[in-house]
């Protein structure tokens, strides 16, 4: 805790748990977001702008995918369903588009075009 004070970050405590705090709030929001998408409720681009704009997420869950690529958040989902069970069962959708490569990342098509 010094340490990160340190060095101007603001630490917090969290238990040495699966998923740790941030990443499991992160990815049921993911989850929820691939449901919308697979509903028909809304689009990638929409879920997106809804975030930045009515929660002040610098970016939405997509871009985010995008970013960090789908093969790896699929990976973590993975690991925090094995752990925890269905609260983080990886949507079939985004098991989908991982498995026809539509990842994301740097120059590959992902959930934005």
């Amino acid at each position: 805790m010094d340490l990160c004070a340190s060095i101007g970050k603001q630490p917090i405590r969290v238990k040495d748990v699966t998923g740790f705090a941030v990443n499991r709030l992160l990815h049921v929001m993911m989850i929820e977001a691939v449901r919308l998408v697979e509903e028909g409720v809304a689009s990638p681009e929409d879920i997106d702008l809804a975030c930045r704009l009515g929660l002040g997420h610098p970016m939405g869950p997509f871009e985010l995918m995008d970013a960090t690529t789908s093969s790896l958040c699929l990976q973590a989902q993975q690991i925090m369903f094995d752990a925890y069970g269905e609260r983080f069962r990886p949507r079939p959708l985004l098991k989908q588009r991982v498995q026809a490569g539509y990842v994301g990342g740097r120059g590959r098509r992902g959930w934005r075009k």
